[in-house]
C-alpha cells in the first residue's frame, strides 16, 4: 500500500481536481490530507466534498479550526482571517459538521499526522528551522511524522542524534533514522513554485517523493475575486508565495 499525501488544499478547486488527475492509476493507495483543507480560495464545500470522496483520513488545520471556532484568528494576518469568516459564511451544515469531527493527530501504523508540529498540535506553530523540528522528533514514536502548515515541502532528518535537512525529488529513507515531512500545499504553494505539491509515501519500497502538478492558475485567481475575497489571495499564486 502506497499512501498519497495532501496538505493545505485551502478551497482552491483548480488546483486540487489537476492534482486528482495526476495520481497514480490502478489504485493501491490511501490519500492522507494534513490539514487546512478550507481557507483563502473559493470552493470550500467541493473541496471538502472532493476529500470525502477519496475517503480520506484527514487532522484539523488552523484556518479548518478557525471556520468552526476552535481557534483565535485574531492571530491570523487580515487577509487570512476575511477568508475565514467569508467562509464561514459559504459553508454549509455538513461541512462544518465534517471538520468538527477532524483530529488534530492521525496515528497510522507506519506514520503519524499533525497540521503544524506533533508535540503541540493544537496551537499550530510553524515549522522552519531544525530547532522547531527537534520538540517533534523528542515526541515521534514513528518513522515518520508528516505535516503542512509552512506551505513549503521538504524534510528533517534526525540520526544518531543530528538533525539535517534532505533536499531532492525522490528521497530514500534510511534505517535507523527519523523523518519529518511537510507535504507542501496543493492550494497555495510558498515555495516559489506555483505549482500544486504533494507527496507519496512508500512504506514498502522506503521512499517518500515529491509531485507537482501546473494547474490552471488563472481560473483560480478569477473564482477568488469573483467570490469577494481579496485580490492578495488570487495574485500571490502566480508567484507561489
Amino acid at each position: 500500500m502506497k499512501y498519497i499525501i495532501l496538505s493545505d488544499i485551502h478551497s482552491n478547486l483548480q488546483a486540487f481536481e489537476a492534482v486528482l488527475k495526476s495520481f497514480p492509476k490502478g489504485g493501491g493507495y490511501e490519500v492522507i490530507c494534513a490539514g487546512d483543507v478550507v481557507g483563502y480560495g473559493a470552493d470550500p464545500v467541493k473541496c471538502v466534498e472532493k476529500v470525502l470522496s477519496l475517503g480520506a483520513k484527514n487532522v484539523l488545520g488552523n484556518h479548518d479550526a478557525g471556520v468552526i471556532g476552535k481557534t483565535d484568528i485574531s492571530f491570523f494576518n487580515s487577509y487570512a482571517s476575511m477568508a475565514v469568516y467569508w467562509t464561514m459564511e459559504h459553508i454549509d451544515a455538513a461541512v462544518r459538521g465534517y471538520l468538527e469531527g477532524l483530529p488534530y493527530v492521525l496515528e497510522e501504523e507506519a506514520f503519524v499526522v499533525a497540521h503544524g508540529t506533533l508535540h503541540d498540535p493544537e496551537e499550530f506553530i510553524y515549522m522552519m528551522t531544525g530547532a522547531d523540528a527537534m520538540h517533534t522528533f523528542e515526541v515521534l514514536k514513528k518513522k515518520i511524522c508528516f505535516v503542512g502548515h509552512s506551505h513549503v515541502p521538504g524534510m528533517f532528518k534526525l540520526k544518531e542524534g543530528g538533525i539535517s535537512q534532505v533536499f531532492g525529488k525522490r528521497i530514500a529513507l534510511e534505517e535507523g533514522a527519523q523523518y519529518i515531512v511537510n507535504a507542501g500545499s496543493v492550494g497555495q504553494p510558498r515555495d516559489g513554485d506555483p505549482r500544486a505539491c504533494y507527496c507519496v509515501y512508500d512504506p514498502e519500497k522506503g521512499y517518500v517523493e515529491f509531485r507537482r502538478v501546473e494547474y490552471d492558475i488563472s481560473s483560480a485567481a478569477k473564482s477568488i475575486i469573483e467570490a469577494g475575497l481579496p485580490e492578495l489571495l488570487a495574485e500571490r499564486l502566480f508567484a507561489g508565495r
